[in-house]
């Protein structure tokens, strides 16, 4: 990301003075509105982000969100421009810090404390809450506090109208120790996903620390489908009860039994403050946050006027102030009788005497908050009170004399007074000696030079040399950058100096051979690069939670602090159970082994509108969601084929289809002429269907009369096995079975009705 350089107009309007923070996606400066004569904050879009509607479409989104809102615990934003050669924000400017920036100075903090901050980061929410707004990024980061201790919410890039905030694609939107379980599961976001977030950070606030860890940031994200916030009160000694219950309810797992938005999460804060009777309390401004040293840093040929937005050179310096104490300490004997106080420097009351080094700083202890009393007089309670017995000043006025006869006390006074003069004329003298030219020495510009012509100078100059290396995107590989401490600045020759190689840009680092995430996370930081959660995607080689890719691609040259949006595996993409109703065994197995799908068992079941022998369905059933490589089972029609039995006589029908498991349920005689005695002419149902084989039965037609077959010239014994077997009765009386067949009764081709019982032939044979 190109820096903006001092100087740089915006709109013509905004005169950039100072980088106060940078991003992935953008950079923040201090600014002078030269219209207005304020100072003013721009956050400024990456330039290799200006053609993407994306993020164009976030600040849009941002800035008009924004600016909807008007409260005193809300970042202002004044204007917004995205047609010109920059796309940039210009908002209020915080003189403090961020609640992150305040945590990492003091640690956890006392219930008091963490509701005061609560207060105003509810307050804000419930704003936007009542105006249809969901946040969906609440956390630390987005929590600043001004120079006059206000807190304020900002960061609305992720916000979404209630009615628009469902999350429906597969990426997690948001930073991942402060989501909700909603916004990692896909489900619907409203107020309560910003009540979540906000007892996380409320959780933080009391315990230092969040709830949820994981191997990696999507094992991260998912603890909390799977587990409670626990009591902040098992973390750190001296939560009470109603504040554990707090964040038990506002973290709850269902949205539903949760506080419905921020307005009632307020109420209960403030509820459980006035039953502890905790004190009112002032947040205190990081000292050490960027923007606070973006405010204190701008030269005057910057900022020529004074404003009350940022401390003049000319105010004395703050003592540091010390760790939230404990809420018993804050509700001590002089919690309400003492006012709390900051004390800077004594000044002399005697002429100044000549200057000698200062001593080292003596840190703040118990005093050190930074608040004015408030009206009336009334004590305001801040993390510290001020003790009853201060220490005396280093430098005070003249002490009073004690009443006594004065005696040779001129005498001995004279002589303590040389001695005083003398060791401070030893101090001016080691004093000039320590500042000047011959204890100390200036750092010298190394910058574009090798390594051996670097360390060279540095040594040249007094200081022993040492040599690291650094990715910069302007100084070619080899060459030096920079030192530490830097360029131009005066400390004791002999000093260690480590002069700053450059390693020439970043590039893109190589996914691990076991795509470990947090290996790559390690190995992305460790290039100045921003590790950025991408869209999980489906892959059927890289298991789930492991690094499947990254973008830009591993490889690529890219500029100091880019960010790395790296793509995690969601595991093998999952399969559709297919529809394999009427297919042969064959055929359905063959198809679910195409969809990467293994049948681990066949059963049988009966459906009617099934066949035989033919798949019925799946146990998943289709259009089951499955992951490639899981077993269904197979369910194929268990119904009894009725076999082909027309033609046959009654009798062999019978046993046909007894063999098959098949009954006849009725049996009818039909004016029809069969081949043979007792022919069956139809079933029901018809051949090939299908029988439950809880009732496999069938109704078959008979024919009421049999055409008398011919058996003339036939020798006898092959005449009567013919016709019996057709079923009818032979007459062979006085007959032979060689003899020759040449006469037959009834004749052959003639009906004759067979339902009454048997049809006889008689045979004449010679």
């Amino acid at each position: 990301m190109t820096q903006l350089a001092v100087g740089t107009l915006l709109d013509q309007r905004y005169r950039v003075e100072t980088l106060i923070a940078r991003g992935g996606m953008s950079s923040v400066y201090r600014c002078l509105d030269l219209r207005l004569g304020r100072p003013v904050a721009a956050k400024v879009l990456d330039d290799r982000l200006m053609d993407d509607p994306v993020s164009r479409e976030r600040f849009r989104r941002e800035a008009r969100s924004m600016a909807q809102l008007s409260h005193p615990s809300l970042v202002n934003v004044y204007d917004t421009n995205s047609s010109g050669d920059h796309v940039f924000l210009i908002m209020e400017l915080i003189t403090g810090g961020t609640l992150r920036e305040l945590l990492s100075e003091r640690g956890p903090m006392p219930p008091h404390a963490a509701t005061a901050v609560m207060r105003s980061v509810l307050t804000a929410l419930s704003v936007a809450h009542r105006e249809g707004m969901v946040h969906r990024d609440v956390k630390p980061d987005n929590v600043l506090i001004n120079g006059n201790h206000q807190v304020k919410l900002a960061d609305f890039g992720l916000v979404r109208a209630t009615s628009h905030a469902h999350h429906t694609s597969d990426q997690i939107i948001g930073t991942v120790s402060y989501l909700s379980p909603e916004q990692v599961d896909g489900s619907s976001v409203g107020p309560a996903s910003d009540v979540y977030s906000a007892g996380i950070v409320l959780f933080e606030l009391l315990s230092g620390d969040t709830p949820f860890t994981g191997d990696n940031p999507m094992a991260h994200a998912y603890a909390r489908l799977h587990a409670d916030v626990p009591p902040p009160s098992t973390r750190i000694d001296g939560v009470p009860p109603e504040f554990d219950e707090l964040v038990a309810r506002a973290c709850a797992r269902n949205p539903a039994d949760r506080f419905a938005d921020a307005q009632e999460f307020l109420e209960a804060v403030n509820e459980a403050a006035r039953t502890l009777n905790l004190p009112d309390f002032s947040v205190p401004v990081p000292r050490h946050g960027a923007a606070h040293r973006a405010t204190t840093v701008v030269s005057p040929a910057m900022n020529p006027e004074p404003n009350g937005l940022m401390e003049g050179p000319g105010q004395p310096q703050q003592p540091r102030e010390g760790l939230f104490p404990d809420a018993e300490e804050e509700a001590g004997p002089h919690a309400t009788t003492q006012e709390t106080r900051t004390f800077g420097a004594v000044p002399p009351t005697g002429p100044a005497g000549p200057a000698v080094p200062a001593g080292p700083a003596v840190p703040a202890g118990p005093m050190g908050a930074p608040d004015a009393p408030t009206p009336h007089g009334a004590a305001q309670p801040t993390a510290y009170d001020a003790p009853e017995n201060p220490p005396a000043p280093a430098a005070s006025a003249a002490p009073s004399r004690p009443s006594r006869p004065a005696g040779n006390r001129r005498g001995i006074g004279f002589w303590v007074w040389l001695v005083v003069i003398a060791l401070t004329t030893a101090a001016v003298a080691v004093g000039g000696w320590w500042f000047g030219s011959g204890r100390y020495g200036d750092i010298p510009s190394v910058l574009g030079m090798d390594q051996e012509q670097a360390v060279a100078t540095v040594q040249e100059a007094g200081f022993s040399v040492s040599t690291d290396e650094i990715y910069d995107d302007e100084v070619a590989a080899g060459e030096a950058v920079n030192t530490l401490p830097p360029f131009g600045e005066r400390v004791p020759r002999g000093h260690d100096v480590v002069v700053l190689l450059s390693r020439g840009k970043p590039t893109v680092p190589a996914i691990p051979q076991d795509h470990d995430p947090l290996k790559y996370e390690a190995a992305v930081t460790d290039r100045t690069l921003e590790w950025e959660l991408g869209e999980a995607a489906y892959d059927d080689t890289v298991p789930a939670g492991k690094v499947l890719d990254a973008s830009p691609a591993p490889g690529t040259e890219v500029k100091v602090g880019s960010a790395v949006s790296v793509i995690l595996s969601k595991g093998p993409a999952p399969v559709e159970v297919p529809d394999i109703r009427g297919r042969s065994e064959d055929s359905a197995r063959a198809m679910l082994k195409r969809a990467g799908l293994e049948v681990s068992e066949v059963r049988k079941e009966y459906d009617e509108g099934v066949d035989p022998d033919e798949a019925v369905s799946t146990i998943p059933s289709s259009g089951t969601s499955l992951n490639r490589g899981d077993s269904v089972i197979l369910v194929m029609s268990s119904a009894i084929k009725v076999p082909k039995i027309t033609g046959l006589s009654l009798d062999e029908a019978k046993d046909v289809l007894s063999d098959a498991g098949i009954s006849i349920r009725e049996a009818s005689y039909v004016s029809k002429t069969g081949r043979v005695v007792d022919e069956v002419v139809a079933v029901s149902p018809s051949p090939g269907s299908g029988l439950d084989p809880s009732n496999a039965t069938v109704s078959v037609e008979v024919a009421s009369k049999v055409k008398i077959p011919s058996v003339l010239g036939k020798r006898v014994s092959d005449a009567v096995k013919q016709l019996t077997e057709d079923g009818f009765a032979v007459d062979t009386s006085g007959l032979d079975d060689d003899d020759r067949v040449i006469a037959q009764s009834p004749l052959p081709g003639l009906s004759r009705d067979s339902s009454r019982g048997d049809v006889t032939i008689e045979l004449t044979a010679l």
